[in-house]
């Protein structure tokens, strides 16, 4: 996996405003595939995913969290999670994280 996102995790909001809060921002390998498509988020409702990043073994990424991808042409784009979910073997070992964005 050679392309990087940035992973910045959601840790609570703002007792005043109400804005998100998110703590220290992590460097993660990725691949990221662009493309429509339709997928399910976390209340079961079809909604259009933009794109998918695939993360090796098993990572910690919510839905509130916040990932940060910047291209081949150097534009950067904020995303957040739309569905996520883990690829397994045969025997259950986490082999890929899949997040829709």
């Amino acid at each position: 996996m050679r392309q990087q996102v940035v992973l910045s995790p959601y840790v609570g909001s703002d007792p005043d405003y109400g804005d998100p809060i998110y703590g220290p921002d992590i460097v993660l390998k990725c691949r990221f595939d662009e493309g429509v498509k339709l997928v399910r988020n976390q209340r079961g409702e079809e909604v259009v995913s933009n794109g998918s990043f695939l993360f090796n073994k098993l990572v910690s990424v919510g839905f509130d969290d916040k990932l940060t991808f910047t291209n081949e042409l150097g534009t950067v784009t904020t995303y957040k999670p739309l569905s996520i979910g883990v690829i397994r073997d045969i025997v259950g070992k986490p082999l890929l994280t899949e997040v829709d964005v």
